[in-house]
């Protein structure tokens, strides 16, 4: 049996609050009495560590621990005020990004890199919708260079240095380009953390500043948990290899 079937086969328990008065309130209380339960669990015939607490005879675990044993997504809907269990998707715990909020956080990172270089002395960038595209594309292919391997551990994801060689294939002066790749990080924060892992890279930082580009386009994308960020920076007489 599947991991997604046993998790169809769990029992959610529900405590609706009562009032009672008298000998059946104390009769009530120890009946919902919870201790921490000694039983082990298994998944898939291998034992599997969750906090688990026995009330009346029954076991009650968290979900978000199921869905993170098991391998589908639970996450709280701020929005809709409910809980969301997306059973084809890997466990993160986190919502996924509102095109709203995307929309939002590619704005504001526009914004501080613009006041990075206005810090250094370096023009201010215009956005370049064909960038914004591109740079986009490549967030939602969630390239990565080498040495952040080790933080990734999506098989599918594309080096970094093949983004770069297909950006510049024929376009040796046209394009400059970050990327950083964080965990950790909530939607509010995502700008900010990108902007700042740049300036603390002498690398990065000097493509972020070059006094040659006049324009700029961001991306952001978010899965299983880890937050994509890219930027191009385009300088005169850019040709947009994805328009």
């Amino acid at each position: 049996m599947s991991r997604k079937k046993n998790a169809a086969m769990v029992t959610t328990g529900i405590l609706i609050g009562m009032t009672i008065a008298g000998p059946a309130a104390h009769a009530a209380a120890e009946y919902l009495k919870a201790y921490p339960s000694a039983n082990q669990f298994y998944l898939d015939g291998e034992p599997v560590q969750m906090e688990a607490y026995a009330i009346n005879g029954n076991n009650y675990v968290k979900l978000r621990d199921i869905g993170e044993a098991v391998g589908f997504n639970v996450y709280w809907d701020n929005e809709n005020h409910c809980v969301q269990v997306e059973s084809d998707k890997p466990y993160t715990g986190q919502s996924p990004l509102p095109a709203a909020d995307l929309d939002t956080v590619r704005a504001e990172m526009v914004e501080r890199i613009n006041d990075v270089r206005m810090q250094h002395g370096a023009q201010f960038l215009q956005i370049d919708d064909r960038l914004m595209a591109a740079a986009q594309k490549c967030a939602d292919s969630h390239y990565r260079s080498e040495e952040h391997t080790s933080e990734l551990q999506s098989p599918t994801t594309i080096s970094y240095a093949v983004c770069s060689s297909d950006l510049n294939h024929g376009y040796p002066s046209g394009f400059g380009s970050n990327l950083t790749v964080f965990t950790g990080c909530g939607v509010e924060h995502v700008a900010a953390q990108a902007v700042e892992n740049w300036v603390n890279s002498s690398g990065h930082l000097k493509t972020m500043i070059a006094p040659d580009a006049d324009s700029i386009g961001v991306g952001v994308a978010r899965d299983n948990g880890v937050t994509y960020c890219y930027m191009f920076v385009g300088k005169p007489g850019t040709v947009n290899p994805y328009a």
